[in-house]
């Protein structure tokens, strides 16, 4: 695909790869700006179910206009092969991010989730519910600008997104209702985002190794303040409060949780 000419993006380098697509950085010769092309995977790229969830993916993230989410520019195909063009991050995702820094500062973990806080409240405000938030589909931009991405299994239409009846979503991030396959709302995607703020922190993944869907059904972790110096109480007492099991214990929304984050970043 290197050198290939896709409608009027020219194909520069493979970004990444994953089991549901390939993202490549394309120069678009028209505008004369770099852009990310994500075509749908070989493996499924015959499967309709997926070709669907791959244009949800694009209506759902062009549904809202935010800065701290991925723009989309167009949404195509070449050669029988879908692909969504969108905006190119220089900058690694937040789980490369950590893995090179470590445990970030408390301020700095705070900058970042408020950032995609802010994009989750935009997000659910246009009726969407990204159901896959993990450290991989937040980007960090040069300054630290943090972008939300791939909108995979956002739902916002009224349907249940399966494949062969099996339950969606990265499992050390499941709220514990999307493990039960229970239907998933804003509050699933706050559990998440407490999982990523949880792993900022602490550099550590709160969920891993066997039986992690069981697990997350009714096991805790230790409170991020355990492992990790310098975490204010009030920080602490927050991150617990997102990852509550029960989503009535939660913050009930994307606007509660943002306020929080802003009383804590003082």
């Amino acid at each position: 695909m290197i050198g290939r000419t896709v409608s009027h993006y020219t194909i520069v380098e493979q970004l990444g790869r994953g089991g549901m697509g390939v993202v490549y950085l394309a120069r678009d010769k028209q505008l004369d700006r770099p852009v990310a092309l994500k075509f749908l995977g070989s493996l499924v790229d015959g499967s309709e179910e997926y070709r669907k969830r791959f244009e949800r993916e694009a209506r759902a993230a062009a549904k809202v206009n935010h800065p701290n989410i991925i723009s989309i520019y167009d949404i195509s195909s070449e050669q029988g092969k879908a692909y969504i063009a969108m905006e190119y991050v220089e900058g690694p995702n937040l789980h490369r991010y950590i893995a090179q820094k470590g445990a970030l500062p408390a301020r700095e973990a705070v900058n970042l989730i408020r950032q995609a806080c802010s994009a989750l409240q935009a997000v659910h405000e246009a009726g969407v519910v990204h159901r896959d938030i993990k450290p991989d589909n937040i980007l960090v931009a040069k300054g630290g600008l943090a972008k939300l991405t791939d909108f995979g299994l956002a739902k916002g239409d009224g349907t249940r997104l399966t494949a062969a009846n099996a339950v969606l979503g990265t499992p050390s991030y499941m709220a514990p209702e999307q493990v039960m396959g229970k239907e998933a709302d804003a509050r699933s995607d706050i559990y998440s985002l407490g999982l990523v703020l949880y792993e900022a922190l602490t550099g550590k993944t709160a969920f891993l190794g066997k039986n992690v869907l069981e697990r997350q059904k009714s096991e805790m972790p230790p409170a991020p303040g355990t492992i990790a110096d310098a975490i204010p109480g009030p920080l602490d007492a927050l991150v617990m409060k997102c990852i509550a099991k029960d989503p009535v214990q939660r913050y009930q929304s994307a606007g509660d949780l943002l306020n929080a984050l802003k009383e804590v970043a003082g």
